[in-house]
């Protein structure tokens, strides 16, 4: 039997504050915007040094990443409740995905943009790689189509995609012609046209 390591008195402090930022953080971005959020300001709000906040996190962009761990976590659940509760037909499957998809985005649009827009022009961080990756295996599986076929994975990278670009739309309050309670509607229309055109090999 392996024995648990004990944490020493610093590790436990890191993981303190760690644990206490990303709280923090979280609300100043969720209310406040991104923008907002600087070393300085959290290192106050939590009453410690910056030192200290970046001996726990390193920099600025390892306390977003965990807010984004966090939001990414909340969107797996509501796509996992989503498969569990539609009718188990594949078509019925894959428009929960949507719906469930498009409800989290425009009900939590920071946290929605934090995972898919915010500096998108960086490399992508590999927890939130593997996420996305997760994302899109549960959408194949809940098409019962093979998540080991590269065809497959195409396609529903695809179909993903065109939802994804829906939900952008109906997000972004500047494009006043998109209305996010119609295009929610349209998503069975875009899993209908993808089912159509499902390749058979």
């Amino acid at each position: 039997m392996t024995k648990e390591k004990t944490l020493s008195k610093r590790e436990r402090n890191l993981a303190n504050i760690r644990e206490r930022a990303c709280i923090v953080a979280e609300r100043i971005v969720l209310t406040k915007g991104i923008d907002t959020l600087s070393a300085r300001g959290l290192a106050k709000d939590l009453n410690i040094s910056v030192g200290s906040l970046y001996n726990a996190f390193g920099d600025l962009d390892a306390v977003v990443r965990a807010v984004i761990s966090k939001s990414a976590a909340m969107l797996s659940d509501r796509l996992h409740a989503a498969i569990q509760t539609a009718p188990q037909d594949k078509r019925s499957r894959l428009v929960a995905l949507g719906e469930a998809y498009f409800d989290f985005a425009t009900a939590e649009p920071r946290r929605w943009w934090l995972m898919f827009e915010y500096r998108s022009d960086l490399p992508q961080d590999p927890k939130a790689q593997d996420f996305q990756i997760g994302l899109l295996e549960t959408l194949i599986i809940a098409g019962e189509a093979d998540p080991k076929s590269e065809q497959h994975r195409q396609f529903f990278l695809l179909l993903w995609a065109s939802v994804h670009g829906l939900v952008s739309l109906a997000c972004k309050p500047a494009i006043v012609a998109i209305n996010p309670k119609i295009a929610r509607t349209y998503i069975s229309d875009l899993v209908d046209s993808g089912i159509n055109a499902f390749p058979i090999s």
